[in-house]
């Protein structure tokens, strides 16, 4: 099974409310341009789901239009969930290749922990992994490839 990890892409700067940071520009296209990339292997893709935040939703928007797929809105990535929280949640389903779309330090933990690298791949904004899997745990998966934007 596939998992791919999407970190949003670059925010506008905090003023009151973390959730409501919206994408810059160029967030948008660097997400643009990541999920063009690798499109092909994107295209896979049967669900996508976000974090409620409108930077994350705004971000899995540009893949989902990509893609013709709806958004799922999963409060579980919210960027300072309890990584097995999601696990959890993940294991269970059965509409992979998934994708998933949050924020740090979520998907960084969520990525070394799955690949059992001790922080040894970053996630940069708009940064897109492909993890590969059987389980769903700490240490079962393999890195295909991460995807940064130049």
């Amino acid at each position: 099974m596939q998992l791919f990890i999407l970190r949003h892409g670059k925010a506008e700067p905090m003023l009151v409310n973390d959730a409501e940071r919206a994408l810059t520009e160029r967030g948008r296209r660097q997400v643009a341009q990541v999920c063009n990339r690798r499109a092909q292997e994107l295209s896979a893709v049967r669900a996508i789901w976000a974090s409620p935040f409108v930077r994350t939703q705004e971000t899995a928007a540009i893949v989902s239009a990509q893609l013709g797929l709806s958004v799922t809105s999963e409060p579980l990535l919210i960027g300072d969930t309890n990584p097995q929280q999601l696990l959890d949640q993940i294991q269970a389903q059965d509409t992979f290749p998934m994708l998933l779309v949050s924020h740090q330090p979520l998907v960084g933990s969520l990525l070394n922990g799955l690949c059992g690298s001790d922080n040894r791949y970053p996630m940069a904004t708009s940064s897109l992994a492909c993890v590969s899997a059987e389980v769903w745990a700490n240490g079962c998966a393999e890195l295909e490839w991460l995807q940064h934007t130049e």
